[in-house]
């Protein structure tokens, strides 16, 4: 049994190929609407963690970048007080016209040394914020315009002490705001109080080196003016403003710090020299320059030290606050990232372990519709007999197909899947119990209506013989044919309801025979040809029954699907160890979904339903090829209609290279009616079997024998009786005249034709059978037509004689008597009128398109046969069984001189009686 797809078929209302939709929600597989369901959670998480990494990323940016900032800030403090240095050596040069330049060459390579430290710096800083962005740039383009300056400064050229001290008082003034600038930062508080402190001390300091230099310059000169002393008192201003806003903004330590290192002695003489200076406005001032260069320097070196202090301590601040930002940033990232891990992670657990459990649940399903349920209904089929009781015992022992022990609504549905299940083989054993039913009640109703319909023959056998009104004796005919057709409808039933339908055969069958037994089963027998047929090939005796039964459906359905004007053209043909029949008709064809469903039909016998009776001939022909491991297939005829291959296996085949040596033919057997050549005329005898092939071929004309050593006796010639109105084909006792192999032996002569004769061409007389020494030789009864053929009446089974005449040709042979064997006559039990009917009918019936379904008109009586000398009768030798065919008004032709084997009747023991020399021939069949 076919296992099935192992996945699911697509949805039943799935969109067309080639158009288009959005897709639904509802069509998502779990795994997808799971993770839809955590996309919005997630995504909320993952946004607000990124809003807060990136604020702690800013954080950590902006700290890093104000440590940097600050670590800039210290060169420039070191590049303000060497600079303010510079100035006053410059200012003491050009105050000094004799003093050399060394001093101020020295004080000005250190400041250069500080300016490129401050350039390094400034370059690892990169891009600068907004608040110091614009201090930075002044600064650069005021350290661009020392060269000048210096320059300037070394001429002693139109440069004076207030000028040189006016153009570094510039620069220094710049450095100082960058630290007001950097005060601007954002941040912590903490970090920003301590650099507006720095930045303010920073601003005090720079007012005491700017008093210095106004001092210098002033006292340098020998008095103070008007407006340096303005600008003195504002220097003495901008120190108090400065320490306050330091005070303000310094913490504890910070002050303590300043207030321990600004202070002293150093302190109360500087301030004491501010004040002469200040009250000598106007004239010369009792402090000497080099006094108040002395004092103020030393306050302005103590604040710088402070100063160092103070930044030293800030840098700390902004690194200890970088590292604080960084620290907290990585925890956060931290913390979000493992919230988002573990958040997906949980999802991905509960994710597949709901998937898990679904496709556990898929598979299941899939099992119990792939595996389980059809090797159930499997074993249900193959049991005999289900009663009520059983149904029940079997249900009891089916397993869960399903084993899961999750609770939730999964495990519930497995629980319904499992009860479904159950359900699901209780029905099926039910309708295996009804199946088990219906097989038998069919059984039983083919079982007797088999046995009516033998009976029923035999009763039509009786009533033929006896009866002398030719139109009744046509319709006995006709019901016979019809009975022959509905015990074939019997047999069908009982093949589909997996019985035997006839007694196996004990022996062997020739294939020829086979296909004529199978051609006397159908209903338009009359318009099947048998085209070559090997005659050396025979089938195994447990399959006769069955390969007969196989080959009348396909010729059946051959003659009913093609037109009535065209013949069917059986084949049969020895191909290496199988054999090879065809059946080809013209009718329309098939088209190629057609012959692909028929042919799966034909490879695998389905169930009975109502298709295998629709299609019974089909179903029977599948179920028969079945049981002996036939192949049938139907092809497209490239000349017009459809091809039916039958390839029978070596096991239901007897070839040639297989029968025993012991089998063989020690004289030339009796030939078959269809091998029989027309008689030569008195006087005369032909010879026998001389270089025939060992196939049947389909012959448009007589053809030439070869003559052979061993000649028939002479006949005695015998009257001729008035011809019949039409030429009578060799079919069933007559012959059928529509295509009957022409057969061919290696010790018999070549076959004539069996067609009616073109362009009104009589047929050749009759064949004079010898009463000599051949065993088993035909007996000719009045009339010129085989008679005696007696039926089996045992549903069906092969049995007596096919074709008339069919019995002795396929008799087994016995060895030849040592003189003659004759028997006595034995009159015959069929009235005259029964004969001459039963030529009629088949003449009737020829290959004629027009007269094929018309019935035989008996406006005149058959003329009556001459009297004339017959043939002493020979009973035939039965060595081997007769392969059995039905055929209408087969009557006997008197009883045999042995009774038969209890298996077979005799259908037409054939006789032949030597015709009028003119009287058109009928060859047996």
């Amino acid at each position: 049994m076919s296992t099935g797809p192992t996945t699911l078929p697509a949805s039943g209302n799935a969109a067309p190929k080639g158009s288009r939709r959005l897709p639904r929600l509802r069509d998502a597989r779990i795994r997808s609407k799971l993770a839809l369901i955590l996309v919005v959670p997630v995504t909320a998480v993952i946004a607000l963690a990124t809003v807060r990494l990136v604020a702690v990323g800013e954080g950590a940016y902006d700290a890093t970048q104000a440590r940097s900032l600050t670590s800039l800030s210290i060169d420039i403090s070191a590049l303000t007080n060497d600079l303010h240095a510079e100035r006053m050596a410059a200012a003491a040069y050009l105050a000094a016209p004799q003093q050399q330049a060394d001093a101020y060459n020295l004080r000005v390579r250190r400041t250069q040394e500080r300016i490129d430290a401050y350039r390094a710096e400034r370059a690892r800083v990169g891009e600068a914020p907004a608040a110091v962005r614009d201090r930075l740039a002044a600064i650069d383009a005021h350290l661009d315009t020392l060269d000048g300056t210096r320059q300037e400064v070394l001429d002693r050229q139109q440069m004076e002490v207030a000028e040189a001290a006016l153009r570094y008082g510039v620069v220094l003034a710049d450095l100082v705001a960058y630290g007001d600038g950097l005060a601007q930062l954002p941040g912590d508080e903490r970090l920003a109080d301590s650099r507006r402190a720095v930045a303010a001390f920073a601003r005090a300091k720079a007012a005491v080196a700017e008093e210095e230099s106004i001092a210098f310059t002033a006292l340098s000169a020998g008095r103070l003016d008007s407006e340096q002393f303005s600008a003195f008192v504002s220097t003495l201003t901008g120190q108090q403003e400065a320490l306050l806003a330091f005070s303000l903004a310094a913490d504890p330590d910070q002050r303590a710090l300043v207030d321990s290192t600004v202070s002293g002695d150093a302190v109360v003489l500087a301030d004491r020299i501010a004040t002469d200076i200040s009250r000598s406005v106007g004239q010369r001032s009792p402090v000497t320059a080099q006094d108040a260069t002395a004092a103020i320097g030393a306050v302005h070196e103590l604040m710088r030290w402070a100063e160092i202090e103070l930044q030293d301590r800030l840098f700390a601040q902004a690194e200890q606050a970088r590292a604080d930002v960084i620290r907290q940033a990585v925890i956060e990232t931290t913390l979000v990232l493992l919230t988002l891990l573990i958040a997906v992670t949980l999802a991905v657990v509960l994710a597949r372990s709901l998937n898990h459990s679904l496709r556990r649940l898929r598979e299941g399903a899939l099992s119990v519709a792939n595996h389980d349920l059809p090797e159930a209904v499997r074993r249900l089929q193959g049991m005999g007999n289900v009663s009520d009781g059983g149904v029940d015992e079997i249900v009891r022992e089916v397993r869960d197909p399903i084993q899961l022990n999750n609770r939730d609504e999964v495990g519930q549905v497995a629980l319904a899947f499992n009860v479904v299940h159950r359900e699901a083989v209780r029905v099926a054993a039910e309708q295996a119990a009804l199946r088990t039913s219906v097989s038998a009640m069919f059984l039983n109703l083919a079982r007797r209506s088999q046995t009516l319909v033998d009976r029923m023959i035999g009763e039509l056998d009786a009533i033929e013989r006896g009866e002398e009104d030719p139109k009744r004796l046509a319709q006995l005919f006709e019901l016979d044919h019809l009975a022959t057709r509905m015990r074939r409808n019997d047999e069908n039933l009982l093949v589909l309801a997996g019985a035997d339908s006839a007694v196996p055969r004990r022996e062997d069958a020739l294939l020829v025979d086979v296909l004529r037994a199978a051609q006397s089963e159908v209903e338009l027998y009359n318009r099947i040809e048998f085209g070559t047929v090997d005659t050396d090939v025979s089938v195994a005796a447990h399959a006769v029954n069955d390969v007969v039964r196989l080959v009348a459906e396909l010729l059946d359905n051959a003659t009913r699907f093609s037109p009535p004007n065209t013949t069917v053209v059986a084949d049969g043909r020895r191909i290496r160890d199988y054999v090879l029949i065809q059946i080809e008709d013209r009718g329309l064809g098939l088209t190629d979904e057609q012959l692909d469903s028929l042919n799966r039909r034909l490879a695998a016998p389905s169930s009975v339903d109502v298709a295998a009776f629709r299609l019974m001939g089909l179903a029977v022909v599948s179920r028969l090829a079945a049981r002996y491991g036939i192949r049938v297939e139907l092809r497209r005829n490239v000349e017009g209609g459809t091809v039916a291959q039958v390839t029978l296996p070596n096991a239901t085949v007897v070839l040639p290279s297989l029968r025993g040596r012991d089998q063989a033919i020690t004289r030339p057997r009796q030939p078959l009616a269809v091998e029989q050549t027309p008689m030569a005329p008195a006087g005369r005898s032909e010879p026998v079997g001389a270089g025939l092939a060992t196939t049947a071929t389909l012959s448009d004309r007589w053809r030439n024998n070869t003559p052979s050593s061993v000649p028939w006796p002479a006949a005695e010639p015998a009257p001729e009786p008035a011809p019949p109105a039409h030429t009578p084909p060799p079919a069933f006792a007559g012959g059928f005249n529509a295509g009957t192999p022409t057969v061919s032996q290696p010790t018999l002569d070549p076959l004539p034709y069996h067609g009616a004769n073109a362009g009104g061409h009589a047929a050749p007389a009759a064949p004079v059978l010898p009463a000599g020494p051949v065993a088993g030789a035909a007996v000719a009864a009045p009339g010129g037509f085989a008679a005696s053929a007696t039926r089996n009446s045992g549903g069906g089974s092969f049995d007596g004689a096919a074709f008339g005449g069919l019995g002795a040709s396929l008799a087994a042979t016995t060895p030849m008597a040592t003189g003659p064997i004759t028997a006595p006559p034995e009159p015959s039990a069929e009235a005259p009128i029964f004969r001459e009917m039963e030529a009629v009918w088949f003449r009737s019936h020829g290959n004629d398109a027009t007269a094929i379904f018309s019935r035989p008109q008996f406006d005149e009586p058959p003329p009556q046969p001459a009297a004339g000398p017959s043939v002493p009768a020979v009973e035939p030798t039965r060595g081997r069984s007769p392969l059995p065919t039905r055929t209408p008004g087969a009557a006997a032709g008197g009883s045999p001189a042995q009774p038969p084997p209890p298996s077979y009747r005799s259908s037409s023991a054939a006789t032949t009686s030597p015709p009028p020399a003119a009287a058109p021939s009928v060859p047996p069949a």
